[in-house]
């Protein structure tokens, strides 16, 4: 069960890639893959995860953001929030 701040971090990833994906009429769910489905481009990744980083105060090492897992908005809001309750 997804606890109330996962969710939350979900919410916050999707408006992240709504406001800017480089489309606009998108749909999202918590698989979405954002790079695959290149939503985001490199800059802009990289933007979300240093917003993620400074919004929850968390830090994501080169190795966790190098996993192919992490590119859905339910893994990425995962290890955040796992990072958050450490």
């Amino acid at each position: 069960m997804t606890d109330h701040l996962e969710s939350e971090i979900q919410k916050f990833i999707m408006n992240y890639i709504h406001d800017h994906a480089a489309r606009q009429d998108i749909v999202l769910d918590r698989a979405t893959n954002f790079v695959e489905s290149q939503l985001l481009d490199s800059f802009a990744i990289l933007n979300l995860i240093m917003t993620l980083e400074s919004q929850y105060s968390v830090r994501l090492e080169p190795q966790e953001l190098a996993d192919p897992g992490l590119q859905t908005i339910h893994a990425l809001a995962h290890i955040i929030h796992e990072k958050i309750i450490a």
